[in-house]
């Protein structure tokens, strides 16, 4: 900034600080919104899930291989529990 001299020029240097001010408020207002919006739960369990999914044929592979697996462990459980109590 060039020094000032006169009364006029503080207090246009005063105005342009004082928008200059407003624009960076508004700003980081925008950034608050957005990171409230991206931290909800609902948005960070899809964007975990589009992370995952979005990833090589080989997570997506692992992540079948490892829900077929819990589902499989789940069922035969379940069938042995069944089994053993009719008995």
């Amino acid at each position: 900034m060039a020094r000032i001299k006169t009364i006029e020029e503080l207090r246009e240097a005063i105005r342009d600080l004082e928008h200059q001010n407003y624009v960076n408020e508004q700003h980081m207002r925008g950034r608050v919104t957005e990171l409230t919006e991206r931290l909800k739960p609902a948005n960070v369990v899809k964007g975990l899930f589009s992370h995952f999914f979005s990833g090589g044929n080989e997570m997506k592979t692992s992540l079948l291989k490892m829900a077929a697996g819990i589902a499989t462990s789940f069922l035969v459980k379940k069938f042995f529990k069944k089994g053993l109590a009719v008995k």
